[in-house]
């Protein structure tokens, strides 16, 4: 009797249940595995913003499917197959023989799996500017579900008159438009001389025009020199001219990196620009 291929898939956001769940239907006998360091499993990060502006008040409908059941484990187990863990992290990867050490961040206990297929979907980190007073609270990113839980509290708590979004791409916008639903007082800071710069200069003028018309301001060619703070919090922004911006709320959305240190760890090849060296099938 053939023994049964062990799969297991580091991380549970977007491309980990989309793997494991083409695995399952190219091997209906496998055993898959989904380990998540988070407690939310395959989470819509695009309905961020939408959630956050109150344009939908049930968290769930991040997490589950167009028919409204919500993708947890108990949902992947029975629908697929799969065993997916939450609040569980992939400490460490021994190639040689096969295995990768995880721990139960609820409990703390250890475990060591087998595998004979293992894929990384570890994603990326949101990039923080290494300026001065980048720790002081008040300063947020919107990449996960922790980041729209806080956001959407600081929308509905109403006190944060004003913020600054650090970033004039697509989260930048898009976060921007979210609080401003709030009724909070935004300013947009974008380094480049427009936003969203994958747009011809004309249209990004109308987007940028659009933005001050809902009375938000926007700051282009010109970047973020220092986050101000007084007693461990945030009391506002100073720009690379010299401008200092009043604000109770900074949300930096500069770009993200790689999430590679368990593979770098592992002995994995990581390229110029951060990410894991692969082939054309997508193969360390």
């Amino acid at each position: 009797m053939a023994t049964k291929k062990r799969i297991i898939v580091v991380g549970g956001s977007a491309a980990g249940p989309k793997t494991a769940a083409r695995a399952r239907r190219l091997d209906y006998e496998a055993d898959i595995t989904i380990i998540q360091k988070e407690r939310d499993l395959s989470m819509a990060s695009c309905g961020y913003p939408y959630y956050v502006g109150g344009c939908f008040d049930d968290r769930n409908m991040l997490i589950s499917t167009p028919a409204g059941v919500v993708r947890d484990p108990k949902f992947f187990l029975n629908a697929k197959g799969i065993e997916a863990r939450t609040e569980t992290e992939v400490t460490a990867i021994d190639r040689a023989n096969r295995t990768v050490a995880c721990r139960d961040l609820r409990s703390g206990t250890t475990e060591v799996l087998p595998y004979d297929k293992l894929v990384l979907c570890t994603g990326a980190t949101p990039f923080i500017p290494p300026v001065p007073g980048a720790d002081l609270d008040g300063i947020t990113t919107l990449q996960s579900m922790g980041d729209a839980d806080y956001l959407r509290r600081v929308c509905e708590e109403g006190r944060i008159k004003k913020a600054v979004i650090i970033g004039g791409g697509l989260i930048g916008i898009e976060t921007c438009e979210a609080l401003a639903l709030a009724g909070i007082e935004i300013t947009v800071i974008e380094l480049l001389p427009q936003l969203l710069t994958f747009l011809d200069w004309e249209l990004a003028k109308l987007v940028e025009n659009h933005i001050r018309a809902h009375k938000a301001n926007v700051i282009t060619g010109n970047g973020l020199a220092e986050f101000l703070g007084q007693n461990g919090r945030l009391t506002g922004v100073k720009l690379q001219n010299g401008t200092e911006l009043p604000c109770e709320l900074a949300v930096v959305a500069v770009g993200v990196k790689p999430n590679v240190k368990l593979a770098r760890d592992a002995g994995l090849a990581v390229g110029p620009l951060g990410g894991l060296v692969v082939d054309e099938h997508m193969k360390t």
